[in-house]
């Protein structure tokens, strides 16, 4: 069987967004729009990653594309059904670029954090050096004891904006996104022409064309409109709740290395 790609000459997240919809006639409002960050030149309600929400941003939708990436979401369903039992640590590390924000890197880690454990963050304590490096232990509800590693460090040439792993250790197995003792993400096919190196990896027939940053984003967009199992406004209020229960953390981070105490929601623990 064929598929063919809905990604045409426009790599537009937007209008890619809609052709997927259109195939499946699933109603999306006129008022919205898919963007890889919130349009104020727009007064339509944008859906885009609560990442770039890090400040208040009226109208706006938060998604958390990262969970449409086919390595957490087999992560995440190694531990629902308990191939891996009783998580007790997980070690995260996550470098982007020198522009990156410290910010937006840690409130998607502790998103995946607390979807990959189902339980949320209980205290933490954490350590930034020249607001570029960043060393934070968490505790979750569950008990389970997390070390994150965060930086933004990679050069701006870099093929990939992000470069991370995720492991997860269990009193019954272990579970990692990346192949054992490797640090960078593997491709498909290389090509080695002269001095320089380029790799391919297809992961989405359906959007093909898209860099995967962007076929997360519009799958993301698209797991919204098509859920069913509640009315839209009360899935909007659980996103934007839980946009603000990360955003709060994120900024936890930041008291904890000024005041070099351990905090929870609550304050100083």
């Amino acid at each position: 069987m064929s598929v063919q790609s809905l990604v045409s000459s426009s790599k537009d997240a937007d209008v890619v967004f809609r052709a997927l919809a259109s195939k499946y006639a699933v109603d999306v409002p006129e008022s919205w729009i898919l963007r890889n960050e919130p349009d104020v030149s727009t007064e339509k309600t944008c859906l885009c990653p609560g990442t770039k929400l890090a400040s208040q941003f009226a109208n706006a939708i938060p998604l958390f594309p990262w969970r449409c990436e086919r390595r957490f979401v087999e992560l995440a369903k190694l531990v629902a059904t308990k191939t891996v039992e009783n998580v007790v640590m997980c070690r995260f590390s996550c470098t982007g670029k020198k522009n990156a924000s410290l910010k937006e890197i840690l409130y998607r880690e502790f998103d995946l954090l607390e979807w990959f454990n189902a339980s949320p963050i209980k205290s933490l304590y954490a350590s930034i050096a020249d607001n570029r490096f960043a060393n934070v232990l968490v505790r979750l509800e569950n008990g389970c004891v997390c070390s994150v590693e965060v930086g933004a460090t990679l050069p701006e040439e870099n093929d990939a904006s992000l470069l991370d792993r995720h492991e997860l250790i269990g009193q019954r197995g272990v579970a990692s996104d990346r192949v054992v003792d490797t640090q960078l993400p593997q491709s498909s096919v290389y090509l080695f022409q002269g001095n320089k190196t380029q790799h391919y990896t297809d992961v989405d027939a359906e959007l093909f064309g898209m860099d995967n940053d962007g076929i997360n984003l519009v799958r993301a967009a698209w797991a919204f409109v098509s859920d069913t199992t509640s009315d839209c406004e009360s899935r909007i209020a659980e996103l934007v709740a839980r946009h603000q229960h990360l955003s709060a953390w994120v900024d936890l981070v930041f008291l904890s290395n000024e005041s070099g105490k351990h905090v929870c929601l609550e304050g100083v623990c």
